[in-house]
């Protein structure tokens, strides 16, 4: 796999490949740890409906751009080994939405109006079937060490809950995260 095939668009499935989700993961990681406050994150200047639109688009355009502007900070992690991880996954469920700035005041603009946290924490969009033919979409996100406690805030301001912790949820790709990655 070359380092373009990471962000290929069309992988939403919460099946993706290990060795994809394993390098979206060790990438987000790399770049958002290697930022040094809020101010560094490119906020998200997106309106909601666009994460409606065409999400995969989106997180796989942001993810080459990432990718290309780190080429000096490749991540070093062996296929076989965990990522660690100094910061916390989250999840946005955008279907879930209010988009009432509730989170973006709790956290000091760690979230925007729409509760998005900034694209550079973006690492992969999932769509999962669920029983009787519903699905329910959703945005994996790496939060950095340095923003954990702000996006604590902002969660704990959100009260349709379209914002939550990875490790509090249980959508498909948590087990996969998991064994991908330990705590550092």
């Amino acid at each position: 796999m070359n380092d373009w095939d990471v962000w290929e668009r069309g992988q939403t499935s919460p099946l993706i490949a290990d060795e994809v989700l394993r390098l979206r993961i060790a990438e987000s990681v790399v770049w958002c740890e290697s930022l040094a406050a809020l101010a560094d994150c490119r906020p998200s200047r997106f309106p909601q409906n666009l994460l409606h639109d065409g999400p995969d688009d989106l997180v796989c355009s942001i993810g080459r751009e990432r990718q290309s502007a780190a080429r000096h900070r490749k991540p070093t992690t062996a296929s076989e080994e965990p990522i660690f991880v100094p910061g916390r996954f989250m999840l946005h469920f955008p279907d879930e939405n209010l988009t009432d700035g509730a989170a973006e005041i709790g956290s000091e603009g760690f979230f925007d109006v729409w509760n998005l946290p900034p694209i550079d924490t973006w690492v992969s969009f999932f769509s999962e079937e669920l029983r009787h033919h519903a699905s329910q979409r959703y945005l994996l996100c790496y939060v950095p060490s340095w923003a954990v406690a702000r996006a604590d805030a902002g969660i704990e301001w959100n009260p349709e809950e379209c914002i939550v912790w990875l490790d509090r949820s249980d959508v498909a790709v948590r087990a996969r995260v998991e064994a991908l990655t330990r705590p550092a």
